[in-house]
């Protein structure tokens, strides 16, 4: 019996629906109310993709150049390599691979010009199990094999004005400091730029740069001390088994290892950055379902609309026996429709839209600013789910008053109207 009346209510509203009125206001109200609809559904699916785009393009960035896990120094350099890496296995479960690196601020030197940055010497033994820098490179470029060889980041090789055979300068300004504070003269040595890489974020591509561990090593001690120095690092990179347990695994390594060590995880060295993400994310998400609540009046607007058309109509069938609930059931299917026409509708623009975004890559953004160059797009279906189902419960929500007020009128109301 009750699936009977549901069909019934179904039959009538589709009928309503599909009936011409008298006028064409209604069918522009109920244009409206399926547009207005269908773009907060857009904006807020655009909006969700390009900000998840933004933030997965971070994250592959920082954990391929960083690793899961940083393990350094603020003093001194670790002077027994092998002895750190056995602790650090220890107390560390689930590691895949981890690889030590010698860190220093340096000036580079090329034809256009000096720029400062940080040049890691790599153990090029262990690096690639560690981090995916080889996947970004450019121009023909490879990693480095030679003990000269040096890898720019691609802002940084941009501004210096060199490319994959050139040669570029480095100079590092402070070497070991006397007994009376005073700092010895800089180092400088040639590097022949071997490969170019461009990682896509701005704040790695203009600063970074990376040679062989020995070679790091030669420029900061010397050429006549690097020898016995050859086991002193600044940085181990961690690779786990499970990168979405590196916040576990890092605290847990830290509570081994006070000053002058630091362990951070990936998230963490740019914690206020994804912070700030989050909370952006967030307030966007609030204001654009404000964008579809108020497209929810416009079908509240509807569907009092269609009672002043169909007023004879409705007191006839309560005339004919039909119930108070079965009014509020058909203009609950009506309701319904607009808002399923209006979120479909969205959800089929927002899906070429974001195809567009990812497949032309046309927006472009200024690296500097934004640390990307581009707009970045992930679809997430379980956002997209929960967007559709919150646009479709709004509307359906918005039914309720209209409906209750429609199913609460007395018969002869309606007959009076149109006598």
């Amino acid at each position: 019996m009750l699936l009977k009346r549901f069909k019934l209510s179904l039959e009538i509203a589709t009928r309503f629906l599909s009936s011409k009125s008298r006028g064409n206001f209604l069918s522009f109200i109920t244009g409206v109310s399926i547009v207005g609809v269908s773009i907060g559904v857009l904006a807020l699916l655009i909006v969700t993709s390009v900000v998840n785009g933004f933030e997965n393009q971070l994250t592959k960035v920082i954990a391929g150049t960083q690793g899961d896990i940083l393990f350094y120094t603020r003093g001194t350099p670790i002077r027994d390599r092998m002895e750190m890496e056995r602790k650090i296995r220890e107390f560390t479960p689930g590691i895949k691979a981890i690889t030590g690196s010698f860190v220093s601020e340096v000036m580079f030197n090329g034809p256009n010009g000096v720029a400062g940055g940080a040049l890691e010497g790599v153990d090029l033994q262990s690096w690639g199990e560690v981090v995916r820098v080889d996947e970004h490179l450019i121009d023909g470029g490879k990693l480095p094999e030679g003990e000269h060889d040096i890898i720019l980041g691609s802002s940084l090789a941009e501004r210096l004005g060199v490319g994959v055979g050139d040669s570029v300068r480095v100079v590092l300004p402070f070497t070991d400091v006397d007994n009376n504070g005073n700092y010895g003269a800089p180092r400088i040595q040639d590097f022949d730029v071997s490969g170019i890489v461009h990682l896509g974020m701005y704040e790695y591509d203009s600063k970074f740069a990376y040679a062989p561990l020995s070679s790091v090593q030669q420029l900061a001690f010397g050429t006549e001390n690097a020898t016995d120095k050859k086991d002193w690092l600044t940085s181990f990179r961690i690779k786990l088994e499970d990168g979405s347990k590196s916040v576990e695994a890092a605290a847990e390594l830290s509570q081994h290892f006070g000053f002058p060590y630091k362990v951070r995880d990936w998230a963490s060295l740019n914690k206020n950055l994804f912070y700030a993400i989050k909370v952006e994310k967030a307030v966007i998400t609030v204001l654009l379902t404000v964008i579809m609540i108020v497209a929810a009046f416009n079908v509240i607007s509807a569907l009092l609309m269609m009672v002043y058309e169909k007023e004879r109509e409705i007191a006839i069938l309560r005339v004919v026996g039909v119930r108070r609930r079965d009014l509020f059931l058909l203009f609950s299917w009506i309701g319904s429709f607009f808002g399923l026409a209006g979120t479909s509708a969205g959800i089929v623009l927002g899906f070429f839209a974001t195809m567009i975004l990812r497949k032309t890559k046309f927006i472009h953004l200024p690296a500097e600013v934004y640390h990307l160059e581009f707009l970045p797009v992930v679809i997430r279906w379980t956002e997209w789910s929960a967007i559709a189902l919150m646009a479709f419960v709004i509307c359906f929500l918005s039914t309720v008053g209209p409906a209750l007020r429609i199913s609460r009128r007395a018969p002869v109301e309606g007959l009076k109207w149109t006598s």
